[in-house]
C-alpha cells in the first residue's frame, strides 16, 4: 500500500516542479502574422520579439490564454495560444512533398538506369533473333514457291512421261520391224543362194 502512494507522490511532485516534461508539444505560429513573444502570460508583459508565421515552438506550459514556449534558439517566453496551430504548416508540407518528389524522381531514374543496364545485354541477341525470324520467314516463302514449282513440273512431267513411253514403244517396234526385215532379207537371200547352188 505504501509503494503505490509513494509512486503517486513522486509523479505529482515531478508534474508540479517540471510542468514542461508533461506538456511539451510542438506547435507553429499560424496564419501569416507576427506574433508577440512576451516575458509573461499576458498582454501587460514586455514583448521580447515578434515571431513570424510557421515558426516552430515547443509548448512547455499553458496558463489562461497563453502558452509558455521554447524557440529553437532556446529562448523561453509566452505567446497567445489562439495563434498557435498543431497542424504542420503548408510550406513545410510543400517542402516535404517536393523532397518526396525529388526522391521519387531519383528512384525512377535509378530504376530506369537499372532497367536499361539489364536490357542492354538482351538487345543484341534480340536484334539477331529478329534477323533470324525475318530470314526464316523469307526461306519459308521461298520453300513454298519452290514446292509450287515442283508440283507444276510434276504435272508437266506426267505428259512428258507418256510421250516418252510412246516414243520408246515406237522405237522398240521400229527396231523389231527393222530386225525382222533384215532377218527376212538375209533368210530370203540364203534361200535363193541355196536354190541356185542346188
Amino acid at each position: 500500500m505504501k509503494k503505490p502512494l509513494l509512486l503517486l507522490t513522486i509523479f505529482i511532485t515531478i508534474t508540479c516542479l517540471f510542468p514542461q516534461l508533461t506538456f511539451a508539444k510542438t506547435g507553429w505560429v499560424s496564419d501569416m502574422l507576427l506574433l508577440t513573444f512576451r516575458q509573461g502570460p499576458g498582454a501587460s508583459y514586455a514583448v521580447i520579439k515578434t515571431l513570424k508565421s510557421n515558426t516552430p515552438v515547443l509548448i512547455l506550459e499553458e496558463k489562461n490564454d497563453f502558452y509558455k514556449v521554447e524557440l529553437q534558439s532556446k529562448e523561453i517566453g509566452w505567446v497567445n495560444k489562439k495563434f498557435i496551430t498543431f497542424e504542420l504548416p503548408k510550406p513545410f508540407i510543400i517542402d516535404q512533398l517536393k523532397q518526396k518528389n525529388k526522391d521519387l524522381q531519383a528512384s525512377l531514374t535509378t530504376a530506369l538506369d537499372e532497367k536499361e543496364r539489364k536490357q542492354t545485354p538482351l538487345i543484341e541477341p534480340s536484334k539477331n533473333s529478329q534477323k533470324i525470324i525475318k530470314e526464316n520467314k523469307r526461306l519459308q516463302e521461298k520453300n513454298s514457291m519452290l514446292s509450287r514449282e515442283i508440283e507444276i513440273l510434276k504435272e508437266e512431267n506426267k505428259g512428258f512421261l507418256k510421250i516418252d513411253m510412246i516414243k520408246w514403244f515406237l522405237a522398240g517396234v521400229g527396231v523389231l520391224l527393222l530386225g525382222w526385215i533384215i532377218g527376212h532379207n538375209i533368210s530370203s537371200k540364203k534361200r535363193r543362194s541355196g536354190s541356185l547352188l542346188g
